[in-house]
C-alpha cells in the first residue's frame, strides 16, 4: 500500500476509534479513490471496501474489474465477486473475518440502496451510521499535491473558457459551445467529469440553466460556467460576458458583482467564519441595492467532488483553515431585465489569507 494510503488509512482508523465505530464501508465513490487510489466506471455489481477499526481492510470486486483493481487499488486483500453469487452471504463471511459483524459501521453517504442492502442483509444487528463526516474532517484540508492537481485543472479551465469566449459569435448553441468545450477538455486530459454551463440572454438570468439550442445573438448577456475533473480534482470558473455594446444597467451591476467577488476573496483568511464570507458579498452587494438580485451562497467546497464541504452559506459556522479549497461566487440574476451575472474563481486559504486558482481576466469582455 503506498504511503499516502496508509497515511490516510490510519487516519481513518485513529476517528473510528474516537467515534467507537468498529468497521467504515465505502462504495465505489470519490472516498474511495481518496483512500485507495481506485475508482472505476459506476455498476449495478457490489463494489465496496470495508475498513476496519483494527485490522487491515478488504475491497470487494466485481470479476470485471478485476485487471484493473489489482494494479490500481492500493488495498492488497481482493475479493472477487461473481455474476450469480450470493452478496449478502459473500459479505457476511468477510464482516465475520474482520471481527465486525454485528459492530457498529460507519456506511459512506453516496451508497446507492442496491449496493447498501446486502451490507445490512450480512450484518442485521448492526448500528448503522452515517460515515460523511469521517471524510469530510479528512478530506477538507487538501495536502500540498492536491492544491497542485487543483491548480492544473483550474488553469485548465481558464484555458477552455477563453476558447469558448472566441467562439460565441461562430453560430453554434448553448449546446453546442458545452460540447466542444468537453470535446476540447477531454482531448486536453480532464476525462473524470464535467461541469460546464452556458446561459444566453434570458437564460442567464437562471442561476443553474441547462443548456439549450439557443444560439447566442447580438445584445445578450452569457455566463460560462466552466469546470471538470483533471487527474480527479474539480476546478470551476464563472465569467460573464456581453455580446454587442451592452447598457449603463449592465455595465454597473457587472461592476458591482467584480467588487463583491474581490471583496469576499479579500476577506477569506485561516480563523474566519465560512458564514461570514457569506454575509461580506450579501452585504456588499446590499449597499448597491442589489442583494435582492443575489439568490445562493458564495461558494461550495471543491476537490474530488465539484460540489464538497465547506460551503460558505449563512448556516455554516466552521473556522476557515489553511488546505481548504471553495467556489467564491457571488451573482446577481435579473431575469425583469433580462440578463443575469456570475464571476467565480476557485480558490484556496493559504496561511496568511486565500490564492485563487484561477487566473482568467474578470474585466468585462465585450465580443
Amino acid at each position: 500500500m503506498e504511503i499516502i494510503y496508509q497515511q490516510r488509512a490510519e487516519k481513518l482508523k485513529a476517528l473510528m476509534k474516537e467515534q467507537q465505530i468498529a468497521c467504515c464501508a465505502v462504495c465505489n465513490s470519490p472516498n474511495l479513490y481518496y483512500m485507495t487510489g481506485y475508482s472505476p466506471k459506476k455498476c449495478e455489481r457490489p463494489l465496496m471496501a470495508f475498513f476496519p477499526a483494527e485490522g487491515a481492510p478488504v475491497l470487494v470486486v466485481p470479476s470485471i474489474y478485476r485487471f484493473s483493481s489489482q494494479w490500481e487499488c492500493s488495498i492488497t486483500d481482493q475479493r472477487v465477486w461473481r455474476d450469480g453469487d450470493d452478496t449478502a452471504a459473500m459479505l457476511r463471511g468477510i464482516l465475520g473475518e474482520l471481527g465486525v459483524l454485528g459492530e457498529r459501521t460507519a456506511i459512506d453517504e453516496t451508497f446507492e440502496f442496491r449496493q447498501l442492502y446486502p451490507i445490512r442483509e450480512a450484518s442485521p444487528n448492526s448500528e448503522f451510521v452515517p460515515g460523511g463526516r469521517l471524510f469530510t474532517v479528512m478530506r477538507m484540508r487538501k495536502s500540498p499535491e492536491e492544491i497542485e492537481k487543483m491548480l492544473a485543472s483550474s488553469r485548465l479551465s481558464d484555458r477552455a473558457t477563453e476558447r469558448i469566449i472566441g467562439d460565441i459569435l461562430s453560430g453554434k448553441s448553448e449546446a453546442a459551445l458545452k460540447a466542444d468545450a468537453e470535446y476540447w477538455l477531454t482531448n486536453e486530459g480532464m476525462r473524470d467529469g464535467f461541469s460546464n454551463l452556458i446561459a444566453a440572454g434570458i437564460h442567464s438570468a437562471s442561476p443553474h440553466h441547462t443548456c439549450t439550442n439557443y444560439v447566442p445573438q447580438k445584445g445578450d448577456a452569457i455566463w460560462l460556467d466552466i469546470g471538470g475533473a483533471l487527474d480527479h480534482y474539480w476546478s470551476d470558473i464563472t465569467r460573464s460576458i456581453h455580446v454587442g455594446k451592452p447598457s449603463d444597467r449592465y455595465v454597473y451591476v457587472y461592476e458591482r458583482v467584480r467588487e463583491a467577488q474581490q471583496t469576499a476573496f479579500e476577506f477569506i483568511k485561516p480563523g474566519v467564519r465560512a458564514c461570514d464570507v457569506n454575509t461580506v458579498a450579501h452585504n456588499y452587494l446590499k449597499k448597491f441595492d442589489l442583494e435582492q438580485y443575489f439568490i445562493h451562497r458564495v461558494g461550495h467546497g471543491t476537490g474530488l467532488d465539484g460540489h464538497e464541504s465547506p460551503n460558505l452559506s449563512d448556516d455554516n459556522e466552521l473556522i476557515l483553515e489553511p488546505g481548504m479549497t471553495f467556489s467564491c461566487e457571488p451573482g446577481c440574476y435579473l431575469p425583469e431585465e433580462g440578463f443575469g451575472i456570475r464571476i467565480e474563481d476557485s480558490v484556496c486559504v493559504t496561511e496568511t489569507g486565500a490564492m485563487s486558482f484561477n487566473a482568467f481576466t474578470k474585466d468585462l469582455i465585450v465580443v
